[in-house]
């Protein structure tokens, strides 16, 4: 179910030094247009350009799953092709929602701007979040529509004004922005258990939301949208 609320944001601040990452989960910018360059009337607007994250995940165990993303440039092709050995898999390839995105640390750092940096399948990757629990149980998902992990990272994402949000709402009132969907997906409706709500909420201002430490990161089995919080004053 989808409903229309209209509010105003608060936005949340942070005053720590940050390497920024311009989109979520190394989300690359596939295409862009030199905003210096005039359009001739023949031309098309220039579009949104379209942003793909891309991971790689590390099992090490069921209690130490290590998450890595491009910390270079890498073509949907190349990750395509890269042919990965025991104990590593690929996440499928993810668009992001937010305008902006922070990782302050990688997860076992002690302090922030401190990153795990490793060359993996010949190419640059970045530590920047942890699995920390699979098949968290959540409300009212006897037929296991939704799965919840926690996942530990250091991650901060930005809104700009205007932006419409879309946020997942369990049966305790716990709400959970989406940050990232398949790229691949075959559908763009998320199925959801009833006594769970879907609102999309248009922002007034620009919004940061500091993600929580472990965040609950909770997918739509049908087309793996990505809601991740809980999160406050959106």
């Amino acid at each position: 179910m989808k409903i229309h609320n209209h509010s105003k944001a608060n936005p949340m601040k942070t005053n720590i030094l940050m390497i920024h990452f311009t989109v979520f989960l190394s989300l690359m910018t596939l295409s862009c247009q030199n905003q210096d360059d005039p359009l001739s009337p023949e031309e098309e607007m220039p579009q949104e350009p379209q942003r793909i994250g891309f991971e790689l995940v590390e099992i090490i165990s069921m209690d130490s799953i290590l998450v890595w993303m491009n910390d270079e440039s890498i073509t949907k092709e190349a990750f395509d092709s890269i042919q990965l050995v025991g104990g590593w898999r690929k996440n499928e390839p993810r668009e992001g929602d937010p305008d902006g995105s922070t990782f302050f640390r990688s997860p076992d750092a002690t302090e922030d701007s401190v990153f795990t940096r490793k060359e993996l399948f010949g190419y640059q990757w970045l530590f920047n979040a942890q699995i920390m629990e699979l098949y968290v149980p959540l409300p009212d998902n006897d037929e296991a529509l939704l799965t919840g992990r926690y996942i530990g990272k250091y991650h901060q994402v930005r809104f700009n004004a205007g932006r419409t949000l879309t946020i997942l709402i369990s049966p305790d009132g716990d709400e959970f922005v989406r940050i990232s969907r398949d790229a691949n997906r075959a559908t763009e409706i998320p199925i959801i258990p009833d006594t769970w709500q879907i609102e999309e909420r248009e922002i007034e201002e620009d919004v940061s939301i500091d993600l929580p430490n472990p965040t609950l990161n909770i997918r739509a089995e049908n087309n793996q949208d990505s809601f991740q919080g809980p999160v406050s004053d959106l």
